[in-house]
């Protein structure tokens, strides 16, 4: 997957492995569909780059963690 200027710091497969969230330098998370490996949304997430990223066990939530020291939530 091409994260254009932004370099992937952190990848995380949901837990049904068919999308996948990629955590940016540029503080993006793109959400990826595997099988057709294409962006489907993405979100400015932090000021500084994306450094971690978790899925919860149903894939409703997605939990952040950027280099603005900032942990965030995102449903």
């Amino acid at each position: 997957m091409d994260t254009g200027d932004a370099i992937a710091h952190v990848v995380e497969f949901d837990k049904s492995g068919k999308s996948v969230a990629v955590g940016c330098s540029d503080g993006e998370i793109k959400f990826v569909n595997v099988e057709r490996n294409e962006v489907t949304s993405q979100i400015k997430a932090h000021e500084g780059s994306v450094s971690d990223l978790v899925f919860n066990q149903d894939n409703s939530t997605i939990y952040s963690v950027g280099g603005d020291g900032i942990v965030k939530v995102w449903r």
